[in-house]
C-alpha cells in the first residue's frame, strides 16, 4: 500500500513539475534589437516577469520596446471533425507547449525528455567560423552549444531534428569529425517544443500532437537599416499524431506595445503581407512602468514572409502581375493566393506557400478571461466576418478582403479615418486553411520588422520599402 501512495505522490509531483516548469530563455543580439525569445512557443515573456523585462529592446541599450509578448496558435479539425488547438497568450492560466520532441508511435513525451531539451541553443556566425578554422586544434575549446546541438532524437523518436553540416557524409552528428549546427544568420536560437505533455491550460484545447522546431536568427549589418532592425522566424511543425487535420489555420498573435501601450493604433498592409503598430497621436510617452519613444516613435512590423504550403493542385500558380481578374478564375481558385503568397511563378509546381489570410486585432483585455477553443479558431479565420482585413487602407485595391466588393465598412479605411480612440491592441495575423495529415510537416517564416524615419521621410513613409527589401533578401538570399 505505501508503494502505491508513493507512486501516486511521484506522479502528482511529476505532473505539477511538467506544469510549473518555467520556460527556457536566452536572446538574440546580433544587430539593433535585443529579443527575449522563451524555447516554449511563448517567445518574449514569462507570465511572472511582466515588469522588470524588455522583451524586445529596441534601440539596444534604450530601455525601451516594441513588442510584450508574441505567440503562436495552430488549429485545425479531425476526421470526427473534432477542433484540436495550441493557442498561447501571456500565460496567465497556463500552458499550451512543453519543451521537447514526441515520440513517433504515439506523440507522447515524458518528464526526462522535456528536462533535456529544455534549453535554447544560441549560437554565432562566428562561433561557427571558428570551430571549422579551429577544429582539431590541441587548445582549441568546442563551444557547449555546439557540442549538445539536438541534431538526432533518442530511440522512439525522429531520428533527425536540429539541421547540420555533415561534413563526412556519415548521416550522424559528430562535432569531433567536423560536423557543425547549420544555423541561418549572423546568430540563431534554436529550440523544440511540443503541444501534447498534459492538458491545454491556457485555450482548453484538444492537443494536435503536434512538435515544433524554431529558428530565431539575425544579421549584423549596421551599415544596412533594415536588416539592422529586423528579427527572422522559422517554424516547422510536424504532425507526430495519427490523426489527419483539415481546416487548419496557422497565427502569428502579437501583443505590440510600442513604448507606452496604451496610445497604440494597428493597421495591415495585405499586398505585403504584413500587420503593423504605430502610435496614435505625436507623442509616445511613458507610462505603466514602459518607457515611451516621445517624438521619435518608430512603426512595429509583422511579415509572414512565407507560411504554410497549399493544397497541391499540381501547377506552378501563376505570379500576380497587377491584373485582380487573374485572382477571380473559378477553375483555379487557388490563383487568389499569389496577391501575397510565396512561390507563385517560380517554375516549380506545388511548393506555393500562403501569405497573410486574415487579420484581426483585439483590445486589451479580451483576454483578460479565458477563451473556449472555438473563440480562438473563429478569430483565426474571422469566422463570421463577410472580410478578410482589419484596417488595411488602400493596400488591398483588388478588394480581395471583402470577396472583390466594394467595402462597405469604415474599418476597412484605417483608424484614424474610423476616429477610433487609441488604446493597447494585439493583432492576429492568419495562414489558411490547409491540410495537416499525420507525419506531415507544415512551416512557417516571418520578420518582426521596427521602422524608424530618417532625415528624408516618416516612419510610416518608410515601412512599404522595408517590407519590401525584406521579402526579397529572404526570397533571395535566406530561402534558396
Amino acid at each position: 500500500m505505501k508503494k502505491i501512495y508513493l507512486t501516486i505522490a511521484l506522479c502528482l509531483v511529476a505532473f505539477w513539475a511538467q506544469s510549473q516548469m518555467v520556460a527556457p530563455l536566452s536572446h538574440i543580439e546580433a544587430n539593433n534589437v535585443r529579443m527575449r525569445v522563451l524555447g516554449d512557443g511563448s517567445f518574449f515573456t514569462p507570465a511572472f516577469d511582466y515588469n522588470s523585462c524588455k522583451p524586445q529592446e529596441v534601440p539596444v541599450g534604450s530601455g525601451k520596446a516594441t513588442i510584450f509578448q508574441q505567440a503562436l496558435w495552430l488549429g485545425g479539425y479531425d476526421a470526427s471533425d473534432n477542433l484540436h488547438l495550441a493557442a498561447m497568450t501571456h500565460g496567465q492560466y497556463g500552458t499550451d507547449y512543453w519543451s521537447g520532441p514526441l515520440r513517433l508511435a504515439d506523440a507522447s513525451t515524458d518528464m526526462m525528455t522535456q528536462m533535456k531539451y529544455h534549453h535554447v541553443w544560441n549560437l554565432t556566425r562566428e562561433e561557427i567560423d571558428d570551430f571549422i578554422a579551429h577544429h582539431g586544434d590541441e587548445n582549441y575549446e568546442i563551444p557547449d552549444d555546439i557540442l549538445t546541438w539536438p541534431a538526432h532524437g533518442e530511440e522512439g523518436f525522429a531520428e533527425n531534428l536540429a539541421p547540420f553540416v555533415d561534413v563526412n557524409g556519415d548521416g550522424r552528428y559528430n562535432p569531433l569529425d567536423g560536423d557543425y549546427p547549420d544555423i541561418k544568420g549572423d546568430q540563431c536560437l534554436f529550440y523544440i517544443f511540443n503541444d501534447n505533455s498534459v492538458a491545454h491550460t491556457e485555450s482548453g484545447g484538444d492537443p494536435l500532437g503536434i512538435e515544433v522546431h524554431g529558428m530565431v536568427y539575425a544579421f549584423s549589418d549596421y551599415k544596412n537599416d533594415t536588416l539592422n532592425n529586423t528579427i527572422f522566424f522559422n517554424y516547422k511543425f510536424f504532425n507526430r499524431s495519427a490523426n489527419d487535420y483539415h481546416d487548419c489555420y496557422l497565427t502569428v498573435w502579437d501583443d505590440m506595445d510600442l513604448g507606452y501601450a496604451n496610445d497604440d493604433y494597428v493597421g495591415c498592409d495585405v499586398q505585403r503581407s504584413s500587420f503593423f503598430t504605430y502610435n496614435g497621436d505625436d507623442f509616445d510617452e511613458d507610462g505603466n512602468e514602459q518607457l515611451g519613444y516621445g517624438y521619435d516613435w518608430p512603426v512595429q512590423v509583422g511579415t509572414i514572409l512565407a507560411g504554410p504550403y497549399m493544397d497541391a493542385d499540381g501547377r506552378d500558380n501563376p505570379a500576380f502581375n497587377g491584373d485582380c481578374a487573374m485572382l477571380q478564375d473559378p477553375e483555379h481558385p487557388l490563383d487568389q493566393y499569389a496577391y501575397n503568397g510565396y512561390g507563385f511563378g517560380n517554375g516549380v509546381a506545388d511548393d506555393e506557400r500562403y501569405g497573410m489570410c486574415y487579420c484581426i486585432y483585439h483590445n486589451n483585455p479580451y483576454f483578460g478571461m479565458q477563451t473556449t477553443p472555438e473563440d480562438y479558431y473563429r478569430m483565426m479565420c474571422l469566422m463570421g466576418f463577410d472580410f478578410r482585413f482589419f484596417y488595411p487602407g488602400d493596400s488591398d485595391p483588388c478588394m480581395w478582403g471583402t470577396g472583390f466588393e466594394v467595402p462597405q465598412y469604415s474599418f476597412y479605411y484605417t483608424e484614424e479615418e474610423e476616429g477610433n480612440q487609441p488604446s493597447d491592441r494585439r493583432v492576429v495575423g492568419s495562414c489558411g486553411p490547409f491540410n495537416l495529415n499525420a507525419g506531415q510537416m507544415q512551416e512557417l517564416d516571418f520578420a518582426q520588422i521596427t521602422v524608424f524615419s530618417d532625415e528624408e521621410q516618416s516612419q510610416m513613409e518608410r515601412k512599404g520599402d522595408f517590407i519590401d527589401y525584406i521579402r526579397s533578401f529572404f526570397a533571395n538570399q535566406v530561402a534558396k
